[in-house]
């Protein structure tokens, strides 16, 4: 008895380590992006789904707390998890950054050269995703940051997408795309936020 009351301490010992580290997390998040942290919804991952075709989240919170489709999804260190594609009442789906359907504006933080991060279906398989409408002659390296661009004004700016692994040419040889590597472990979320309402930064 005396022993398992010590393993369940134990056990309660490292969620809590694990809890007091996220919200450590979170409050550097809050301290860093002010433009996005004033209306942020906390929100479970009720369900992962992953098929041949679509990579969606399902989460415990819906209109009744404000969410809309389109809102932007992160994780306790800012990092883009996906978009709200469908709201109900108390719940809502995320199509993540490696759907087939997913697409945002994304910029290479070192050389600030512009693109379009998208899943593909090649390579959905592997959790990873791509960086299309590079110029042939692009100075990619593997490990290069990409983040949000922030046009069109839907996303905020900055948020982190991953990292480059490697850059290609594409078919017809007059343009690169590169295969990103997404910063968030979609099969480790367990917790994820909504941003409601972000401030623009220009």
């Amino acid at each position: 008895r005396q022993l398992a009351e010590m393993e369940d301490a134990i056990r309660q010992a490292e969620a809590d380590s694990a809890e007091n580290a996220r919200l450590r997390e979170l409050l550097n998040l809050r301290e860093q992006r002010r433009d996005i942290t004033g209306d942020l919804e906390a929100a479970l991952i009720t369900e992962h789904a992953v098929s041949n075709w679509t990579s969606t989240l399902t989460l415990n919170k819906g209109s009744q707390h404000g969410v809309e489709v389109h809102d932007c999804v992160i994780d306790e260190t800012g990092a883009i998890v996906g978009t709200i594609c469908e709201v109900g009442l108390n719940w809502s789906r995320v199509l993540t950054l490696v759907d087939t359907d997913a697409s945002l504006g994304a910029q290479v933080f070192r050389t600030d050269e512009l693109g379009l991060a998208q899943g593909d279906f090649s390579l959905m398989e592997q959790g990873r995703l791509r960086l299309d409408y590079l110029p042939a002659d692009c100075q990619l390296l593997s490990g290069d940051l990409v983040v949000t661009s922030g046009l069109g004004g839907f996303y905020p700016s900055g948020l982190v997408i991953g990292s480059v692994e490697e850059v290609r040419l594409d078919d017809s040889g007059a343009a690169s795309y590169a295969i990103l590597e997404p910063k968030v472990n979609f099969d480790q979320l367990a917790e994820v936020f909504i941003i409601k309402s972000f401030d623009i930064v220009t």
